[in-house]
């Protein structure tokens, strides 16, 4: 966050009272059972991929200090990634992009377009009602999906937000083919209108 972004003292105002700050892992993770990471990766145009090294730092801090945890990334990963890690790292992680703009990242953060989580299970559908729940709007749509086509959703609203215009069906087909991913959950994900909405959930659990 920027000391001048908007919103950013009317967010920090509403949250001042739950939020501490401190430099150590181990102290923060001793009984943690979400760890949220929203270090953002630097791109480096000289290698076309992300420096991965903060968020390396916090996954291998996670494995040393509460490996039982689950880590959400809240940061854009390469597709691929998050499955990767948690193979490499003995940990759970979930990729759960938000698409935040530089500058604009409380007000991004406090009313989310939606929110991806790849993942399907029981702690993803926690975390889900969590960001639904922090965020202005409870009745912000989301979806559970894998993770590596969460991480290709986001992929795609970034390139959308770059060049001003989306991909056709065709391309992100032909994408999903080529990375082997559910192109129906990845089509799904780029259409938010067929999200669901907390309200319809809570209505399925009442009957």
């Amino acid at each position: 966050m920027y000391p001048d972004e908007t919103k950013l003292d009317e967010f920090l105002h509403r949250m001042g009272r739950s939020i501490k700050f401190t430099d150590s892992y181990q102290g923060s993770l001793t009984t943690a059972d979400l760890v949220v990471v929203s270090a953002q990766p630097e791109y480096r145009i000289a290698t076309r991929s992300f420096d991965m090294a903060p968020i390396e730092r916090c996954l291998d801090a996670v494995r040393r200090h509460r490996p039982r945890a689950t880590v959400v990334l809240e940061a854009p990963t390469p597709v691929g990634y998050a499955l990767k890690a948690s193979l490499e790292h003995h940990i759970m992680v979930i990729p759960a992009p938000w698409l935040m703009r530089e500058g604009h990242v409380a007000i991004d953060r406090a009313l989310p377009r939606h929110i991806v989580v790849g993942s399907s299970c029981e702690r993803g559908l926690n975390y889900a009602f969590m960001a639904v729940r922090s965020s202005r709007d409870h009745n912000t749509p989301y979806l559970l999906t894998n993770a590596s086509e969460a991480e290709a959703i986001h992929a795609f609203e970034r390139k959308r937000i770059v060049r001003g215009h989306s991909e056709s069906i065709e391309e992100v087909v032909d994408y999903c083919k080529r990375q082997r991913l559910d192109e129906d959950q990845v089509l799904r994900g780029l259409q938010p209108l067929a999200f669901v909405r907390r309200s319809q959930v809570q209505e399925l659990l009442s009957v």
